[in-house]
């Protein structure tokens, strides 16, 4: 007698068990269960159910169909099931192919925002918890400065409350770029959300300010005539009004919201906040003033630097700063928008001099950081750094705010020293690597010389966060 005893086990073979002994048949490898069941994925045989969507037909199989989702084994086999074509209006062709094959192969590949977006949909009416996990885990590895207003963007209906919440603390990092940057792309769903937040790295002035100018951009997207009426019943409609924090704007900022050219409070507000003094509270309003946020500032979010370090290759002759040259200068370009905090870059050589007297370790070492975006033809940051710091040793440029960097723009960062240094100053560099990666992100540098025989990388590195 011979019973089958793992008719599935990798890699395509079936056990046999004969009396005492076990031996095992080989068969081909597309004779796998999930081969045979992806098989009639794509030859139709023995479909037996049909779906209409945008004039194209889908045929499958409703008990694969039905052991997959719930919703899918009512339709077949509760009281109302039916042979006819199912229709279905709100899922594009190529969704709905995508969700077969998860349904027949178990396994998904999502190439797009988008297409998660339209997965996440499809996985909740059809009641697929994995996929639901799969289009979730996927946005939230995929979120970034460019696409987190699109993410927030998209309706109630078709969100996840984690990703909803890393975007929203993304955007909270990035608020004062993703204002100036991108506020007409905002619609009232992402906005109403940004407002609710207790966390963001702007000041509420300026996040008044940007919802106010906002408004007039709305307006002029859905036709609505441009007035100070209008723009507010913009506000009040979606509910972003009541979450501005105007009773926590000190006087100086209350008088700047009130003089800025797009305000949208009336007089009686303007009189209302102004004569408002948290100071004269009693102990118990306090208490039930701080359960309204609209007392209180919101928090700014710390940034996670990560450190992006160049890794030597090759000594190279001393750079020579004199007055034949007076600048250094780096192209970077990056594939991600990132925000960067600081340069690094090495210090002055100890020169016979300061050698001789070890009481000489510091000096005061000056010169300007401009980086410039040449796609955009301007001046991202410039700014003097004058400090004290060792001879032979390691300097961090710290920016007083992080500098955000586009993704896929070539930037050039250029260090330049006063005119009035006569004696020739020498740095230590090494050639250092053109790319760096990690992860996702790549930097790739060039360092640009004044002359072929200059070599030597003096910018080592930087920090950066997503």
């Amino acid at each position: 007698m011979c019973t089958v005893t793992d008719p599935i086990q990798p890699p395509c073979f079936v056990y046999c068990r004969c009396k005492d002994m076990v031996f095992k048949i080989s068969g081909p490898e597309n004779n796998t269960i999930s081969a045979r069941i992806n098989k009639l994925l794509e030859s139709y045989e023995l479909s037996d159910c049909s779906f209409l969507i945008s004039g194209k037909i889908f045929k499958a199989h409703k008990l694969i169909l039905g052991i997959t989702s719930p919703v899918f084994e009512a339709m077949f086999y509760g009281p109302l099931s039916s042979n006819d074509a199912i229709i279905i209006t709100d899922i594009e062709p190529n969704i709905f192919q995508t969700l077969l094959n998860y349904i027949y192969t178990d396994s998904i590949k999502i190439k797009s925002v988008e297409e998660a977006y339209d997965l996440l949909y499809v996985s909740r009416k059809y009641m697929l918890e994995y996929l639901t996990e799969a289009c979730a885990a996927y946005l939230i590895r995929h979120i970034n400065i460019d696409n987190v207003i699109s993410i927030l963007n998209y309706p109630d209906y078709m969100q996840d409350k984690e990703v909803v919440s890393c975007a929203l603390r993304l955007f909270g990092k990035h608020a004062e770029y993703l204002f100036q940057e991108h506020t007409q792309s905002i619609n009232p769903v992402c906005m109403q959300i940004i407002v609710q937040s207790n966390e963001m790295n702007i000041t509420e002035k300026d996040l008044i300010k940007h919802v106010f100018e906002w408004t007039s951009y709305y307006c002029e997207q859905n036709d609505i005539k441009n007035t100070l009426v209008n723009r507010r019943e913009v506000l009040d409609k979606n509910g972003i009004f009541k979450h501005l924090r105007f009773y926590s704007l000190s006087p100086n900022d209350m008088k700047e919201v009130i003089n800025y050219n797009d305000n949208l409070l009336n007089t009686y507000e303007v009189e209302d906040i102004e004569k408002f003094d948290i100071s004269a509270m009693t102990v118990n309003e306090k208490i039930l003033g701080s359960l309204d946020n609209k007392f209180i500032p919101r928090k700014t979010i710390s940034f996670q630097w990560e450190i992006c370090q160049r890794t030597p290759i090759r000594s190279e002759p001393p750079i020579i700063i004199n007055l034949n040259n007076t600048t250094v200068q780096t192209r970077i370009n990056i594939n991600e928008t990132v925000a960067i905090s600081s340069l690094n870059v090495p210090s002055r050589m100890t020169s016979v001099i300061e050698y001789v007297n070890p009481v000489a370790k510091l000096y005061n070492e000056q010169f300007t950081i401009t980086i410039f975006s040449e796609a955009e033809n301007s001046i991202v940051r410039k700014m003097q750094f004058k400090k004290n710091v060792e001879y032979d040793s390691l300097i961090d440029i710290t920016f007083d705010k992080p500098v955000i960097l586009k993704k896929n723009h070539n930037y050039k960062i250029t260090f330049t020293w006063p005119y009035a240094n006569y004696c020739p100053h020498y740095y230590a560099v090494q050639t250092r690597d053109k790319c760096y990666m990690n992860g996702i992100i790549k930097f790739l540098f060039e360092d640009i010389f004044r002359l072929a025989c200059d070599g030597g990388s003096f910018l080592r590195g930087l920090k950066y966060s997503l």
